[in-house]
């Protein structure tokens, strides 16, 4: 009985260690997965921008382009001698006019895309540094909390080893079946007449078989 005693006086203080660290671990891993997905976000939305930027000054080189043919085109037209080649060049001229309508509506459209995705880009990199200040933080506070632990849970954990040697197996079968239903108590002190743990009332001849170990 007191080898179980010590043992569960042991066990209590490697629960309340874990207790000490919480949810820190996981949630510390969760923000590192979340950390890492918005960086991954914030690569892709960097790469489609850089992709804007190149499209964008294809449309203003195809823009300058169609411009001086138009130009050379209007030129022409005071050189031409017949209706027929007026004709075919205000044809050319019209088809190029209209190709650099088209030009501009997609350079504006990409202008704009572009503009939404460097504010987006500015949130993305404001929540990541939100993000890693926070995460910062909460690795600060596990590493303390593991530093501070690490060794009475190592200390604790060889005494535990050392009781476990010393307890028959059949006990040690029926108090880990008890600790995991109670939660981490499977050995409780008599109070009165009572069971320390639940409250229940004790038998006399058994009151009296504890007493005497």
């Amino acid at each position: 009985m007191e080898q179980l005693v010590r043992l569960q006086d042991i066990d209590t203080k490697l629960k309340d260690l874990d207790d000490l660290l919480g949810d820190l671990p996981s949630k510390v891993e969760e923000l590192d997965t979340k950390e890492q997905s918005i960086k991954n976000e914030l690569d892709e939305n960097k790469q489609n921008l850089k992709t804007l930027g190149i499209e964008i000054n294809k449309k203003e080189l195809n823009l300058n382009d169609s411009s001086i043919k138009i130009d050379k085109l209007k030129d022409q037209l005071y050189l031409v001698t017949n209706n027929k080649q007026y004709d075919a060049l205000m044809v050319e001229i019209d088809h190029l006019k209209d190709q650099k309508s088209n030009c501009e509506t997609e350079s504006i459209e990409l202008m704009e895309e572009k503009e939404k995705a460097i504010e987006n880009i500015k949130n993305m990199e404001s929540n990541l540094e939100t993000l890693s200040e926070d995460l910062t933080e909460r690795r600060k506070k596990l590493k303390s909390a593991i530093s501070d632990s690490a060794d009475q849970k190592s200390d604790l954990e060889n005494m535990r080893a050392k009781e476990l040697e010393e307890i028959d197996n059949n006990i040690l079968s029926i108090y880990d079946n008890v600790f995991q239903a109670r939660d981490g108590v499977a050995v409780v002190p008599l109070v009165g007449s009572g069971c320390g743990g639940c409250g229940a009332h004790v038998p006399p001849q058994k009151v009296t078989e504890i007493r005497a170990k």
